[in-house]
């Protein structure tokens, strides 16, 4: 075979593996790419809460303060328990409701993730981004209440979360919180899912110019921070285009 050949042969075969790059690289992300071959353990060692809502022993609580303090997870505990089980314990909080109370719950998920020693140690795990991701894309519905469902939203769109994300796994997150969006509003009948939210800070953190200047225009970012849901069918529209993009 002549030099000029084997050059042309050559320049074919890598012109092709640039063009199965680019046509990966602009796709949107699989479960398989993103989850690789995970699979959630079948026993999981979460921690189960000794005191719980609806108990004497919560009742005989004189203040929040006195619930905040029942309800933090043993440092024996946290050094111990797995991510998966971790996961399932965040997800259990039993103060996760308090959200429904505040002005801004994207301030008030934020803050717990400071807070509540569960959070923190769970986002300071090495392989949470998949699992977190896993156990957001399996999401049983049947296992928690309407407002479990949205206060686990928040913790999937919390800044502390989203940040550790690269730009796949962001992609990925959106096109996931799309589809839970609808299936919780179907299943739960309720307008506004915190799914949204996930959705707009993941753009955010992506740096979407698009949605940030839309942020920008309407007065959602405070100081590069995003304030919550805003324009619900304007996040979804801008979710659909980052994803195709």
């Amino acid at each position: 075979m002549s030099i000029q050949k084997i050059l042309t042969t050559c320049i074919l075969v890598l012109g092709v593996q640039l063009i199965s790059c680019k046509k990966e690289s602009d796709s949107p992300p699989t479960d398989s790419e993103i989850l690789g071959n995970l699979v959630k353990p079948g026993i999981i060692d979460e921690y189960i809460y000794p005191i719980q809502p609806g108990t004497p022993e919560w009742k005989a609580l004189q203040s929040h303060d006195e619930m905040v303090e029942a309800v933090k997870i043993p440092d024996s505990v946290l050094h111990k328990i797995s991510t998966w089980g971790l996961v399932e314990s965040c997800f259990k909080y039993p103060l996760g409701g308090d959200y429904l109370f505040m002005n801004c719950p994207s301030d008030w998920i934020n803050d717990l993730s400071r807070s509540f020693n569960g959070l923190s140690e769970l986002f300071s795990r090495t392989d949470i981004s998949a699992i977190l991701l896993y156990n957001y894309r399996y999401l049983d519905f049947n296992k928690y209440s309407w407002y479990g469902c949205q206060y686990i939203d928040l913790i999937v769109g919390c800044d502390a979360f989203v940040s550790k994300l690269n730009n796949r796994q962001l992609l990925y997150l959106v096109s996931v919180a799309i589809e839970k969006s609808q299936e919780q509003s179907e299943y739960f009948q309720i307008d506004l899912p915190n799914s949204f939210y996930i959705m707009a800070n993941a753009m955010i953190h992506a740096g979407y110019k698009p949605f940030i200047d839309y942020c920008t225009t309407q007065k959602y970012l405070i100081s590069g921070i995003y304030t919550y849901c805003h324009g619900e069918a304007k996040i979804e529209e801008y979710a659909k285009e980052f994803i195709r993009n």
